[in-house]
C-alpha cells in the first residue's frame, strides 16, 4: 500500500477509522437490544429486568400518568393497576426499530410503540405512541436516563418527539 497516493489513507488512519466504525456499530446494537428488551420485560412482569434498563436516577415519563423517577420506580410499574389489567387481559408491548444518534457516551433514540390487548378471539390496538429515549453509557453498558412517551393522538408533543429522529448525522 502506497501511503503517498492521495486516494489512499495511511494504514493507521484506516485502522483508526475501522475501530471507530465498529465501536459505533456496537453502540447502536447495544441500544437496539436495550430498547427491544423493554416489551418482553414488561409483558413478562419482570420488574427487575425493567429496572435494569434504566440508570439509577432515570425517568420514564409516559403520557397520561405521573413520571416514574428512579430505576426501582420504573421497575415497579409492572405491579401497577393499569399494567396488571393489561397483563390479565393479555398484552403485547411492541416497539419499532429506533432511529439512533450516538455522541460519545450519550445517545438519543426515537421510535414508535404499540400496545396490543387480547380481545375475544384476537387482539386490538390499545395505544400507539411516539418515544424519545435519552441514554448514557456507564460502566461499559447503556442505560436509559429518560424515556418520554406521548400518544399519537394528533398532539404536537408526539410529533415533536418523532421529529427529533429526523436529525441525521
Amino acid at each position: 500500500m502506497c501511503s503517498d497516493r492521495p486516494d489512499r489513507a495511511a494504514p493507521g488512519d484506516v485502522l483508526d477509522d475501522l475501530i471507530s466504525r465498529v465501536r459505533e456499530l456496537e453502540d447502536r446494537l447495544a441500544i437496539y437490544q436495550l430498547i427491544a428488551s423493554y416489551g418482553p420485560a414488561v409483558d413478562s412482569e419482570s420488574a427487575g429486568a425493567v429496572a435494569e434498563l434504566w440508570s439509577e436516577d432515570g425517568v420514564y415519563d409516559p403520557d397520561g400518568v405521573e413520571p416514574y423517577v428512579g430505576s426501582e420506580a420504573v421497575g415497579r410499574l409492572v405491579g401497577g393497576s393499569l399494567h396488571q389489567d393489561y397483563l390479565r387481559a393479555g398484552c403485547a408491548h411492541v416497539l419499532s426499530l429506533p432511529v439512533v444518534r450516538v455522541d460519545g457516551d450519550t445517545a438519543v433514540a426515537v421510535n414508535h410503540s404499540r400496545v396490543y390487548l387480547h380481545d375475544g378471539d384476537g387482539w386490538r390496538l390499545e395505544r400507539v405512541s411516539a418515544n424519545r429515549w435519552e441514554l448514557s453509557r456507564g460502566n461499559g453498558s447503556w442505560r436509559v436516563d429518560r424515556r418520554t412517551n406521548r400518544l399519537l393522538n394528533g398532539s404536537a408533543q408526539a410529533r415533536a418527539l418523532l421529529a427529533a429522529g429526523n436529525d441525521h448525522e
